[in-house]
């Protein structure tokens, strides 16, 4: 899988575009954006979340932190499993600070997609603050996408559209037989390998 640049929203607006399901919205778009976060139905979770991180206004980060649930490993096909890996995304395309302690906590959770996209995240949002727990993380066993890009969970226009969404990520936060933790810490300056603290 390559990588890609997270900043262009080109590529990103082809998979699913959020501006046709949430038509209507005024102006600024943030508030709506932002109330769909506490929507009954954890799809509009998750779609307002791929939306917040495509506008790109800070306003959305104690919202999105605040839908991120890291205490155990969701599996894929749980609408949890997606709102922690957009929510995570959309935290690291805003690039803002407030959201390192939270990210830091999925670094050791037992899903290492969790895992990858919080050190992706850390990396885009460049604190130095999450060197040492990037470090730490290192010690952990080695990194499988546990999402395959192409993969389908069932029919259905809903399905689809994660699946789409998901394949988007991983395809341009996570990279075959690289550790995520090394590119984050590649990012925030810090030339470690695994190999150093593993025997």
């Amino acid at each position: 899988m390559q990588g890609m640049d997270e900043r262009n929203n080109e590529g990103s607006a082809s998979v699913w575009n959020w501006e046709e399901e949430f038509s209507g919205l005024p102006d600024d778009p943030v508030p709506a954006l932002i109330e769909a976060l506490d929507a009954d139905d954890i799809a509009r979770h998750w779609k307002a979340a791929w939306a917040l991180g495509h506008v790109g206004d800070a306003r959305a980060v104690e919202p999105l932190i605040g839908c991120l649930n890291f205490s155990r490993g969701f599996v894929v096909g749980e609408g949890e499993f997606t709102l922690n890996m957009v929510g995570a995304w959309a935290l690291g395309r805003i690039g803002d600070s407030r959201a390192v302690g939270p990210l830091v906590q999925a670094l050791d959770n037992e899903c290492t997609d969790f895992a990858w996209i919080a050190a992706w995240a850390l990396g885009e949002i460049g604190d130095p603050r999450a060197i040492d727990p990037l470090v730490k993380a290192l010690t952990r066993d080695d990194f499988e996408c546990m999402w395959s890009p192409g993969a389908k969970m069932t029919e259905g226009w809903e399905q689809e559209t994660e699946s789409a969404i998901l394949d988007y990520i991983a395809r341009t936060t996570y990279q075959e037989g690289t550790s995520p933790i090394e590119r984050a810490l590649q990012t925030l300056g810090v030339g470690v390998r695994k190999s150093e603290f593993v025997r």
